[in-house]
C-alpha cells in the first residue's frame, strides 16, 4: 500500500485504476479495535463496556486515503491510531539466531490478542459465570407450591391462557417464580452441553417433557433447563453405581423433578421451567422422534434423535 504521510487529501496516482486524482480521507476501525472491545467486555462486564466501547472505537480509528475514482485504499497517515498519534514504524528484535522485522501495528495487535485470550481463559476457568453474567440459575430463591400437574392445568391450560388476557395474567400471578415438586414427566428430547463451551452461552442441559396426561400430542408439555452448577449436581447424584442422573435419560424415560416456573408459555413458545432436582424412575413410554416447530428449537433433522 502506498504510504502517504499526511492527514489531508493528496494528489496521487492510484495504483489500482491508474487515474491521477485527489485522494479522499476516511477513517476506519481495524481488528485491533474489535479485539480491544472484546477485552473491555471481558474485563468490565456487559454494562460498563457500553461506556468504554464507543470511546475505544473512536480512539482506535485509523486514517485512510482512498482513490476518489475507484474507492480503493491507497495509503494512510503513518499512524497506528490517528487520534492517539502513535506512529507506525518498523520494529526489529532477535531471538537467539533468529531476527524478526515487524511493524508497531502488528506488535500491538499480537499483544492485545494475547491479553484478550489470557483474560478469556481466566474467565472460563476461574470465575463462576454468575460473576460476569450477573445471573445464575442455582442462586434463585425457592418458593414451593404444592399444586399437581392437573391443578396447574386447571388454571394454566393452553386453551385457557390463550383465550383471554385475564386468564394469562392469573396464571402468571399464581405460578411465575414458584417451585413445583415431585412432578412426574417423560423425556421427549435431551440436549446435554455439559462437555461443550456451549454451556457458557446456553443452558447446560435442556429437556423437552411430556406430562401425564399430556395436553397435546403435537407439542411438548414443558421445557426444563439447567445451568452448569445444577447440571453438575444432578450428574453426580448416583442412582446406580455406574450411572448418572442425566446420562441415564433417554427418549421415553420416566423421571420425577422439581423446578421453578419461569414462563407459562404462549402460542409460539413452550412453558419454561428451571430445573431444581431430578430423579430417574423405572417407568418408560414409547415416544416417537420429535420435531418441535415454531420455537427456538426449530425443526432441524438432527433433532429427530432421541437425545
Amino acid at each position: 500500500m502506498q504510504q502517504i504521510i499526511s492527514d489531508q487529501p493528496q494528489q496521487v496516482k492510484c495504483p489500482y485504476c491508474s487515474n491521477n486524482t485527489i485522494s479522499t480521507v476516511t477513517f476506519k476501525n481495524g481488528y485491533i479495535s474489535y479485539l480491544t472491545c472484546l477485552l473491555a467486555l471481558l474485563l468490565f462486564g456487559l454494562m460498563l463496556s457500553f461506556l468504554f466501547i464507543p470511546i475505544i472505537m473512536l480512539m482506535t480509528k485509523t486514517l485512510v486515503h482512498r482513490c476518489s475514482v475507484c474507492n480503493e485504499e491507497i495509503g494512510g497517515d503513518g499512524k497506528v491510531f490517528h487520534a492517539v498519534g502513535i506512529k507506525d514504524s518498523i520494529v526489529t528484535f532477535k531471538l537467539g539466531e533468529l531476527g524478526f522485522i515487524v511493524t508497531k501495528r502488528v506488535v500491538i495487535g499480537i499483544s492485545v490478542f494475547a491479553l484478550t485470550m489470557a483474560v478469556l481463559a481466566y474467565r472460563i476457568n476461574h470465575i463462576p459465570l454468575e460473576k460476569w453474567s450477573g445471573y445464575h440459575q442455582h442462586n434463585e430463591p425457592i418458593t414451593y407450591v404444592n399444586d399437581t400437574w392437573l391443578e396447574y392445568l386447571d388454571i394454566c391450560s393452553r386453551e385457557k391462557i390463550y383465550t383471554t388476557r385475564e386468564a394469562h395474567q392469573q396464571c402468571q400471578s399464581k405460578y411465575i417464580d414458584k417451585t413445583i415438586s415431585n412432578w412426574t414427566g417423560y423425556a421427549i428430547r435431551i440436549e446435554d452441553y455439559q462437555q461443550s463451551l456451549m454451556k457458557y452461552i446456553h443452558h447446560a442441559v435442556t429437556i423437552l417433557v411430556r406430562m401425564e396426561p399430556q395436553e397435546s400430542e403435537f407439542h411438548p408439555d414443558l421445557l426444563l433447563t439447567a445451568d452448569t452448577e445444577i447440571a453438575e449436581k444432578l450428574s453426580m447424584i448416583q442412582i446406580q453405581i455406574t450411572a448418572k442422573q442425566i446420562e441415564q435419560l433417554d427418549r421415553g424415560s420416566e423421571f420425577k423433578f422439581s423446578a421453578t416456573i419461569k414462563s407459562v408459555g404462549d402460542s409460539q413458545t413452550n412453558r419454561h421451567f428451571h430445573l431444581v432436582d431430578l430423579e430417574k424412575q423405572q417407568g418408560y413410554i414409547e415416544i416417537p422422534p420429535h420435531l418441535h416447530q415454531n420455537t427456538r428449537y426449530g425443526n432441524e433433522p438432527q433433532f429427530l434423535n432421541g437425545n
